[in-house]
């Protein structure tokens, strides 16, 4: 199954939201925050997250800062922690910032839209369907009439909703939101390359549970050259297509094509988001996978054990995540003999499937 792809809202959410945030300082007094703003977006656009992360929270809590400069910095950490898949951070930040829009009237209501499909995102990544849909539906409803000139922000509001339905299994619906985000990323407008890969993935998505192995391949492949393209082919957004492509290709037995996208994928998360991530730890796991298929026990064995103890530290240790890694790492081990310990992990991961599948009932 491939992973459906994120977005990147709140960068071109149009042209004169700094000038906005000039006008409402006074006597130039914030400019300083001002100015970490523009840095820490432009760290962001380039892929710089540690340098964008500090100059946004120091933005944010800069002395004098006007509001519209705070909400503007909350949101793109948001968007920044949503990316990283620091996900309880992005929820408080954005949830602030969302607060800030909804109480000062004089601020630009067109963030709203945007900030809350930030939120929907991420409470669909939490399976938590029910609020994702209603926030979603609320971001949509807010951005037909706020970003009618904005076709790249509506865009990723309907590919956010495809990506639910997708999740929840309507996947007749999440074909008709994909393509009506895909019609609008095609606009000729400025910067829409951001805006277009995701949808070109999640619509590879889709083709790949309908077995459209030919559309599943060109979708990804036109996607990942869109990023490589428009952002450069070490920026991080690369990562998730890569790893994408690198499931499809083992998917149709193509591994010595999976294990290059792995390999590359992995380096590329390392050098962003350093070893103890989520995604980091996801890409340990895909390539070992490949490794291990491919008879490279050793090296699979290494990466399975990091990629286990990164997942055990920044999930939740009873995720499916986790329970997916021990299943396959105890596939290895029973190949290499080392029954007592495979034993261990299938029971392990069997625990971690009954347990949520038992909570998902009394739900």
């Amino acid at each position: 199954m491939l992973n459906t792809c994120g977005r990147r809202p709140v960068l071109y959410l149009c042209g004169s939201i700094l000038i906005l945030a000039l006008a409402q300082s006074s006597h130039g007094e914030n400019l300083p925050p001002l100015d970490l703003l523009k840095s820490g977006k432009q760290a962001l656009l380039v892929g710089n997250y540690k340098k964008a992360e500090i100059d946004l929270r120091m933005a944010i809590d800069a002395e004098g800062a006007s509001d519209a400069v705070s909400v503007l910095a909350l949101g793109e950490l948001g968007s920044l922690l949503l990316t990283s898949s620091r996900l309880d951070e992005g929820e408080a930040v954005l949830n602030r910032a969302i607060g800030m829009l909804r109480t000062n009237r004089t601020l630009n209501s067109r963030q709203l839209p945007v900030l809350l499909g930030m939120l929907g995102d991420i409470y669909q990544k939490t399976g938590r369907f029910r609020e994702s849909e209603k926030t979603l539906n609320e971001a949509l409803q807010l951005g037909t009439k706020l970003l009618g000139n904005d076709p790249l922000n509506l865009a990723d509001l309907y590919n956010d909703i495809g990506v639910l339905h997708l999740k929840t299994g309507n996947r007749s619906q999440a074909e008709k939101n994909f393509k009506k985000a895909l019609a609008l990323a095609e606009s000729p407008v400025p910067g829409n390359g951001p805006h277009l890969a995701p949808i070109l993935a999640n619509l590879a998505s889709l083709y790949f549970f309908q077995e459209k192995w030919s559309l599943a391949e060109s979708a990804l492949l036109r996607s990942l050259h869109t990023v490589e393209q428009s952002l450069g082919p070490e920026h991080p957004d690369v990562c998730a297509l890569l790893n994408n492509l690198g499931v499809f290709y083992s998917q149709q037995g193509r591994l010595s094509e999976s294990e290059t996208m792995h390999r590359r994928a992995l380096a590329l998360r390392r050098e962003t988001f350093g070893s103890e991530n989520p995604y980091t730890a996801l890409s340990a796991a895909n390539l070992a996978d490949v490794l291990a298929a491919r008879g490279s026990n050793d090296e699979a064995a290494a990466l399975f054990a990091e990629a286990l103890k990164t997942q055990e530290r920044t999930l939740d240790p009873e995720s499916p995540e986790v329970a997916a890694t021990l299943e396959k790492y105890a596939r290895l081990l029973r190949r290499t003999k080392n029954d007592v310990l495979a034993v261990q992990m299938e029971d392990r991961a069997n625990a971690i499937r009954l347990e949520r599948a038992y909570t998902v009932r009394v739900k």
